[in-house]
């Protein structure tokens, strides 16, 4: 289980606070709860004055590389701060497996396990050549740019990903006895400098059953608040204040403007043909 943070403002800004010194923030979530450490490395991502990806990250545990997270936190001052601190489901714990994810502009964070990532690869087509690593994470996330480049909206980009896991799901599931689904979650931020999109979504349970700092909450259902001009969005709140969660599956997308930052929710209806997409949520 991993977790997710994510900042928006009119304007370039720190998230330091909420990245590292609030009462939940980001960091202290990586060993707020002994049980369930998130260890398996961290990342940072924002963009530079020309509009440039930046990503900072590190196989190492975050509660062990905190100064160096501190300082990744005070270089990130960008209109969109995106957060990442890994549970790994897989054995591959170096950087390069890591989240955020950068390709083409964009960058990626995801919280959950596509289990058939194989298979996903395969219909990838063009896109499998960019590929880096053996991460389940990467593979969605270039699947995701697949369906962006389609239909050029990316919370319609994330419902063809959900649609084409099932229909890839039908031909496969067999290979998979020890799963219901084709993955847990497919909760997931991205961005590309000119707004923050994200999907809240899973179809069975993961790694733990509930937040980091806030056991009252799903881990699977992500919140979202305001603090001043900046909108925020993560895996659970970071601090004290008030968050309201987000009514899976829903996407949601926050647009920085010149004095505000405009938030569209969508709320999905998910199905296939043998019938309606499971919300571990509402189960």
């Amino acid at each position: 289980m991993c977790r997710l943070f994510a900042s928006v403002a009119p304007t370039a800004s720190s998230a330091r606070d909420l990245l590292v010194d609030s009462q939940f923030s980001l960091l202290r979530q990586a060993d707020a709860d002994p049980k369930n450490p998130q260890k398996d490395g961290w990342g940072l991502a924002w963009f530079d004055a020309d509009g440039a990806a930046r990503v900072t990250k590190s196989g190492r545990p975050a509660a062990e590389d905190r100064a160096r997270f501190s300082a990744a936190a005070d270089s990130a001052s960008s209109r969109i701060v995106v957060g990442h601190i890994r549970a790994a489901s897989n054995p591959h714990l170096d950087a390069s497996y890591a989240h955020p994810f950068s390709d083409e502009g964009w960058v990626f964070a995801h919280n959950g396990t596509l289990t058939i990532w194989k298979e996903v690869v395969q219909a990838l087509g063009p896109r499998r050549a960019r590929l880096k690593t053996e991460s389940d994470s990467e593979v969605y996330f270039q699947q995701f740019l697949k369906h962006l480049a389609l239909v050029n909206d990316p919370s319609r980009a994330f419902e063809a990903c959900i649609a084409e896991n099932w229909s890839l799901w039908e031909s496969c599931k067999g290979l998979y006895p020890k799963s219901q689904t084709p993955y847990t979650s497919l909760n997931a931020i991205a961005s590309d400098n000119q707004g923050l999109h994200a999907l809240c979504h899973a179809s069975r349970t993961g790694m733990s059953a509930a937040g980091v700092g806030h056991p009252d909450q799903p881990w699977s259902v992500m919140s979202f608040s305001t603090r001043g001009e900046r909108f925020l969005l993560a895996s659970e709140g970071v601090d004290g204040g008030e968050w309201t969660p987000l009514s899976p599956p829903e996407t949601i997308s926050a647009v920085p403007a010149a004095a505000n930052v405009a938030v569209t929710r969508r709320r999905l209806s998910l199905s296939t043909p043998y019938g309606p997409v499971p919300e571990v949520s509402r189960s």
